[in-house]
């Protein structure tokens, strides 16, 4: 079995115990700073904003320089130092109080992690086997989701400790990364220098590979639709004329769309082929769309909880499928920068869509108009990324990536060339023979 075989190297072992720890303290540090600065701020909105903001921002901003550096240094070196950083700032979170200092560090924290997010990701393929990589990135999404559904119980179990916890989280991804026997070396130098900007050719290499612009434009306005009804879904649970279903419907819906993230990561996209990534990821988006409409359209707790599942079964296929398709169709030398690339145009749609959620809320009668919004959107940008997707000719549909296996290594040996190739005969040097007046000659 494929899975078990994965399993079995220790290096992709590390990494998924990584990944599933740095989502792990990712959720938990997301809710007890949420629940510290309200505390400190004596509940106030815009401090609570302002936290949330400062740890994103940074992977937006810095995605250029951050790509950069993961392709220009070992990679699995500046994982384990960007992760024990990572775990120094978290102490210092712990014990930090005025609102100012806590939205400091987490622009700290939020700028280390726009490094170790793609570094992670980076180091994957050098793990495993070519052919094992959409299993691999199965598993990577599902130990991730079971940290976003662990972090926030261990955030509530620790209380006051959590931030502590966090600290520790990172400490042991930064052990995991030292303890890595694979190495992903820098990219090299080419002859002459480098050109310029290269920061951006993460961002570049996107635009230019069809396949892979249809697939980042998708999954980013599916990001940014999915996050406005993410910010409507707690008035949609506790609306008495909708859901009515209180706090524990507002759990339910998240919970069992994380079960569904879980199912579609760990079993469905396990199946996909490789070559039906880019159209698994669009009809996954479109799936989504649709299971959040029918549950707005038709408000009953039962069915939302249903469409819910659903819901998460697509979006664990897009992310698996998202992450596979970077790996199949980007050089490994320029990896980092396209990871960046991606992670930056995903958290800028999720930034922009909390702001436009909240206006929506204000302004339209109902939290299910912010629903249908949501959900006929990712409709709309499935619909058009297969249409898209579609048209491409045949030959832009093929991974460019050509992986080169190794060859045994031969004795080098000299050999001379000796050239007998007859001249031509402009090239022949004429010369005039004279009689000679020697009766012997």
């Amino acid at each position: 079995m494929r899975l078990v075989r994965l399993l079995r190297l220790r290096d992709f072992r590390l990494l998924v115990l990584s990944n599933g720890l740095s989502s792990l303290g990712d959720e938990l540090a997301l809710v007890a700073l949420t629940i510290k600065v309200f505390d400190v701020s004596h509940g106030s909105g815009i401090a609570v904003a302002a936290v949330l903001l400062a740890g994103v921002i940074p992977l937006v901003v810095f995605a250029p320089l951050s790509g950069l550096i993961v392709d220009r240094t070992e990679t699995t070196g500046t994982l384990a130092v960007a992760s024990a950083i990572q775990a120094g700032i978290a102490v210092g979170l712990a014990y930090a109080h005025p609102v100012w200092l806590i939205v400091v560090l987490c622009f700290l924290l939020g700028s280390v992690a726009s490094v170790a997010s793609p570094a992670v990701f980076a180091i994957v393929p050098s793990a495993i086997d070519e052919e094992d990589l959409t299993e691999a990135n199965a598993n990577m999404e599902t130990a991730r989701y079971i940290g976003m559904v662990l972090g926030p119980i261990l955030a509530v179990a620790f209380a006051e400790g959590a931030l502590l916890v966090d600290a520790i989280t990172f400490l042991v991804i930064a052990s995991a990364a030292a303890s890595l026997t694979v190495r992903r070396p820098p990219e090299p130098v080419p002859e002459g220098g480098r050109p310029k900007g290269e920061a951006r050719r993460g961002f570049a290499f996107i635009r230019s590979d069809r396949v892979l612009l249809i697939g980042v434009v998708a999954i980013s306005f599916a990001v940014f639709f999915g996050t406005i009804d993410n910010v409507a879904e707690v008035f949609f649970a506790r609306d008495p004329t909708l859901l009515n279903a209180g706090n524990w419907g507002y759990g339910g819906l998240a919970a069992t769309w994380l079960i569904g993230m879980v199912i579609g990561a760990g079993w469905v996209a396990r199946k996909i082929p490789d070559g039906r990534l880019a159209p698994s990821l669009l009809v996954a988006t479109v799936v989504g769309g649709t299971a959040v409409a029918i549950a707005a359209g038709f408000p009953a707790i039962a069915l939302a909880l249903v469409m819910f599942v659903i819901g998460g079964i697509a979006n664990g296929v897009a992310s698996v499928s998202i992450r596979s398709l970077i790996h199949h169709r980007v050089p490994s030398d320029l990896r980092g920068r396209a990871f960046a690339a991606f992670f930056a145009v995903a958290f800028a749609g999720q930034v922009a869509a909390t702001a436009i959620g909240g206006i929506l809320l204000a302004t339209l009668p109902s939290s299910q108009d912010v629903l249908l919004i949501g959900g006929f959107g990712s409709i709309v940008v499935g619909l058009i990324g297969l249409a898209w997707f579609a048209a491409l000719p045949r030959s832009a549909r093929v991974s460019k990536v050509v992986v080169v296996p190794d060859t045994e290594p031969v004795e080098r040996l000299v050999v001379f060339v000796r050239d007998i190739t007859p001249p031509l005969d402009s090239q022949i040097e004429r010369q005039e023979v004279l009689p000679s007046g020697d009766p012997s000659a």
